[in-house]
């Protein structure tokens, strides 16, 4: 298994890096233009854009399409979310002359997570034994009360993630909360584990987006098998995959471990992160019929720096 390193960075680094190739997604976030609109298009050599087949033209999708048209001069590739195959042909396409280290930027702010962890799974399995260096960029959010409910529509391991084919002694869930108690309550109810952890965001200023994740998940905060409830950065990718690591790590070698990540998308990433270094962890996607509701960039940014090694 190829090892995984992981570094928390700012913008400043990657506008001083030069990059041979970038992935970016369109949808109807304003977000979703908000980082590639600070970067200097001469940093990327060849450039990527996939635009969601889902609500092709709600929110801000014809305008976040409109501006990749005449900064970056792409038009975006159609690609549903449930989909990851096009990522890897794209990237071996664009990679395949290329020596090592391979450089990519990807901006994962408004983007399924099925296609970032194809990225990670490219680097991991599909790289041709070079190294692999990408910077995952996360444009933060502002988010307005939504009265819409999160109805589960699919709950499956992502792809890599698959964690241990058979039960140990235990099971354990470790929850990444969100705004939706009663859609994490359900997971947990199908897991039937037997000992829960769950983790949710230090907004830093933003207080009030951490008093709201634990009223919505208050429930299962209080539940008899929560065995401790962690507060993670939401900048600092390097440090929630660090403690995770850490929380887990007694139960590793004979419990079947599976991570539910259903809060902010730096926490996703980290998930993800921790389950391709642990073979025997599984990482679920939970998924639900996508929301068009706009979510504009609050104006932090947060860059972490994977390091996937080559054979060499």
């Amino acid at each position: 298994m190829k090892p995984i390193r992981v570094l928390d960075l700012d913008l400043d680094d990657v506008c001083k890096e030069q990059y041979d190739v970038s992935l970016f997604a369109s949808g109807y976030e304003s977000r979703c233009i908000h980082v590639p609109g600070l970067i200097d298009p001469s940093i990327v050599a060849n450039t990527l854009v996939f635009g969601f087949t889902e609500e092709p033209k709600s929110g801000s999708r014809v305008h976040n399409d409109a501006f990749f048209s005449a900064k970056w001069k792409r038009e975006p590739i159609p690609l549903s979310g449930d989909d990851e195959k096009p990522i890897y042909e794209h990237l071996h396409k664009h990679t395949e002359s290329l020596g090592d280290p391979i450089h990519i930027l990807l901006d994962y702010s408004s983007m399924s997570r099925l296609w970032y962890a194809a990225a990670l799974n490219w680097a991991r399995f599909a790289a041709s034994g070079r190294t692999v260096v990408i910077d995952f960029v996360y444009a933060m959010g502002i988010y307005e009360e939504s009265e819409r409910p999160f109805v589960i529509r699919k709950m499956v391991s992502i792809p890599g993630c698959e964690g241990r084919a058979f039960r140990l002694r235990e099971s354990v869930a470790v929850f990444g909360l969100g705004f939706h108690g009663l859609a994490a309550l359900c997971v947990l109810d199908h897991l039937e584990a037997d000992t829960v952890y769950a983790f949710l965001a230090a907004h830093g200023a933003r207080t009030e987006y951490t008093a709201r994740t634990r009223e919505a998940n208050k429930d299962l905060i209080n539940h008899r098998k929560t065995k401790a409830v962690l507060e993670l950065p939401l900048v600092s990718i390097e440090t929630c995959y660090r403690q995770l690591a850490e929380t887990i790590g007694p139960h590793r070698p004979d419990g079947e471990i599976t991570l539910v990540p259903m809060g902010p998308k730096p926490h996703v990433l980290a998930s993800i992160l921790l389950a391709m270094r642990f073979p025997e962890v599984a990482c679920l996607r939970v998924s639900s019929a996508p929301d068009p509701a706009d979510v504009k960039p609050s104006g932090d940014i947060a860059v972490t720096r994977v390091i996937v090694k080559g054979d060499s």
